[in-house]
């Protein structure tokens, strides 16, 4: 169920339902020569969708603008700060929440917002809420497995063959693989073990990784249906869940006398 999609007789019966609400989270980047700046959006918001049919959830409007920094020098990509992110998943869930929503689920699409979910994860203690937040911060982790042994390609991370090839399965009409000659060039700082602010921009120096002309679609849905199922039991998990709201309720007891 797609929230944009439901009427507010719906939204009311739905919350009343206890269902969980699913917020994707992706990006507006670039993703190579070859796929679309909405790629890590799109993505994400078809897996939810697809999740959320074999486990019946609430998916919210996927939130394209985040954080990349990292990619500004090239057109095509959309960052905010930091700070506004954080204010803005802190008001995106509060109106959620408003709406009779007691668990919201983030589900992550971008790899540059990992570090900043799990800071908003626990920036969310500072006041008490009455909801529960969780997070599928990685949840490209569940197909690493299945991927190691379908891709040809071993440097995966960014409009890879891994990427392309899930991007083929949901949107092949948006990807334009004739505009991928070779397989990409990669770089460093030449400062191993020392972090720097460009350590992305040295590395993938193209904004695509290892050799995309290896993706099928067949390698996609064989991703894509695992990384459903996987999100459909985290969906399943969480609406079951009464430990982490009977700790929350713990720690702000504890920590505010609330």
């Amino acid at each position: 169920m797609l929230w944009e999609y439901l009427t507010s007789p719906d939204i009311k019966e739905v919350a009343e339902k206890k269902l969980v609400a699913i917020l994707p989270v992706g990006s507006v980047e670039i993703h190579g020569p070859h796929m679309p700046t909405g790629t890590d959006s799109i993505t994400i918001r078809e897996i939810t969708r697809m999740a959320a049919e074999k486990e019946p959830a609430v998916v919210l409007p996927t939130l394209y603008y985040v954080y990349v920094p990292e990619n500004r020098h090239f057109p095509g990509t959309i960052s905010l700060s930091a700070r506004t992110i954080l204010t803005i998943l802190e008001e995106i869930c509060d109106e959620v929440a408003r709406n009779g929503f007691k668990k919201i689920l983030i589900v992550n699409g971008h790899g540059g917002n990992n570090n900043l979910l799990r800071v908003f994860l626990r920036e969310s203690l500072h006041k008490k809420k009455d909801y529960t937040i969780y997070a599928l911060i990685e949840p490209w982790s569940s197909i690493e497995e299945i991927a190691e042994k379908i891709c040809e390609s071993k440097i995966t991370g960014h409009a890879c063959e891994r990427e392309t090839s899930m991007g083929l399965y949901l949107f092949e009409n948006l990807i334009k693989m004739e505009d991928v000659k070779h397989e990409a060039k990669i770089g460093g700082t030449n400062l191993p073990g020392v972090e720097t602010p460009v350590d992305w921009q040295a590395y993938a120096v193209q904004l695509y990784l290892g050799d995309p002309r290896l993706a099928t679609k067949e390698k996609g849905r064989i991703m894509v249906e695992k990384l459903v199922d996987y999100v459909a039991d985290a969906i399943r998990r969480v609406k079951q869940d009464e430990r982490v709201p009977a700790i929350l309720d713990d720690f702000y007891r504890k920590a505010y006398g609330q």
